[in-house]
């Protein structure tokens, strides 16, 4: 009779080999050998002080070396085809947290992206499924000759006839190659827009938006507020906001966040976009009570002025798998931990969790409760979205989940929190919870995520 463990199969196992960070840890240990059971070829990157490679099958082959050095994961990251990170910091050290948590996954993605790049290069392909394409990119003159103000002004003053001159935008290439759109709008309601017609086919072939799943920006603003508008080829409009900051940043705007200008529009479809533009409106701000004029007056000339600076806005790829499956937590207290250090730790992590977000590959972020040390796939799990977890889960069951969600197309792009089944407090009963039983001849993951929000 097969064993419960290998029941369940994995017929991509056979030509999949999957890179583990954490593979000497709780999860990590368990889920090495639930991989080489169904046929997969397993690394580990593992810190050559750790001392614990022996802890691993001879199967696993082994990289020595340190998530914060970025060669150190160039090694393990090659000839790899899928990711899963459950490593962890050791301590709650500022520095032990930013090696592993934020510097780690960036090292470790960037690394994962150059090597796709390098093997799309070595097989002859245009480019790589996981590659985001460039919608626009100020480095290039083609994309800085495109870019114009397309409207500044106000609608109501127009209907009324009245001048918009004295309301100015203007949109300049920096000395850094950067798109600057900047300018004064003094009436309420006026907006001012910078955009471009897009070009449906890539120079190297293939359609820009079609098989994407939505933006990515790197943007430096001035704390204001602004839109993203999408044209499309049967005059529809879309937008979404996304607030700026002073210092850059990468703004992730999936097209699930773009909502029609008109109510009974569909959704956007990637495949119909033609233009894109930029959008800053003069709204009333919401003044405290009790302030003085002067505070409202310097309220009031702060939304007037704007300042956004555009490095690139490149499409995310679409896909059907995760392409890395990250163990983060669920911020359950934990015993011999304070609750300051546990806010430090859930900060790093949600860190981690945004890197990787921001990387245009595909994911899937597993937020466990607790890990506790019992066996795995005899209690029922409960998976939820929005920090109300409460119970704990076996290191087995979160490996078992891993597994699962290496070719699971409702895992991808979801970030998800999972324990143990358990009674809804009275305060919560405004959600349904629904337990799974981890089924162990089926991939009970599929329905369990399925209608559970992507791009989270």
């Amino acid at each position: 009779m097969d064993s419960p463990d290998t029941s369940f199969e994995a017929p991509q196992a056979a030509y999949t080999t999957v890179l583990v960070l954490g593979a000497t840890g709780r999860v990590g240990r368990i889920l090495v050998r639930k991989l080489l059971l169904r046929g997969y070829s397993v690394k580990a990157l593992v810190r050559k002080r750790e001392g614990k490679s022996a802890e691993l099958p001879s199967a696993v082959q082994i990289v020595e070396g340190d998530l914060g050095s970025m060669s150190s994961c160039q090694v393990a990251v090659k000839d790899v085809n899928k990711i899963i990170f459950c490593a962890a910091a050791r301590t709650a050290f500022t520095a032990d947290l930013t090696r592993v948590e934020d510097r780690g996954v960036m090292n470790l993605v960037k690394a994962y992206q150059d090597e796709c790049q390098q093997v799309a290069a070595r097989s002859k392909s245009k480019t790589w499924p996981q590659a985001k394409l460039d919608v626009a990119d100020f480095s290039l003159v083609y994309h800085q000759s495109r870019w114009n103000i397309t409207y500044v002004g106000s609608p109501d003053e127009e209907k009324q006839g009245r001048d918009r001159a004295t309301n100015i935008a203007v949109a300049e290439i920096n000395d850094e190659n950067n798109l600057v759109f900047e300018g004064v709008l003094f009436q309420r309601g006026a907006f001012a827009e910078v955009g471009a017609e897009l070009n449906p086919t890539m120079k190297l072939g293939g359609h820009r938006t079609k098989d994407s799943e939505g933006l990515i920006m790197r943007i430096k603003g001035d704390s204001h507020v602004y839109v993203v508008v999408l044209g499309t080829s049967d005059g529809q409009m879309y937008g979404s906001r996304f607030l700026s900051t002073s210092s850059y940043s990468s703004v992730r705007l999936p097209y699930s966040a773009f909502r029609p200008q008109f109510q009974g529009q569909g959704p956007i479809d990637p495949a119909t976009i033609t233009s894109i533009a930029l959008r800053y409106e003069n709204k009333k701000s919401t003044v405290p009570t009790g302030v003085s004029a002067a505070e409202v007056q310097a309220a009031n000339d702060k939304d007037q002025k704007f300042c956004l600076e555009v490095d690139w806005i490149k499409a995310i790829p679409g896909g059907l798998e995760p392409d890395v499956i990250m163990v983060s937590c669920a911020g359950q207290p934990r015993a011999g931990v304070s609750d300051a250090d546990l806010k430090k730790v859930i900060d790093f992590k949600r860190r981690g969790e945004e890197n990787l977000r921001l990387s245009g590959l595909g994911y899937s972020v597993i937020r466990p409760g607790t890990l506790v040390e019992e066996p795995g796939g005899y209690k029922a799990l409960v998976f939820d979205q929005g920090d109300r977890v409460s119970e704990g889960i076996s290191a087995a069951d979160v490996a078992d989940i891993c597994l699962r969600a290496l070719h699971e197309p409702s895992a991808r792009n979801k970030t998800f929190d999972v324990c143990y089944e358990y009674d809804a407090d009275e305060a919560a009963t405004m959600y349904e919870l629904v337990a799974r039983i981890p089924d162990k001849s089926n991939n009970y993951l599929k329905s369990a995520v399925a209608s559970l929000a992507k791009n989270t």
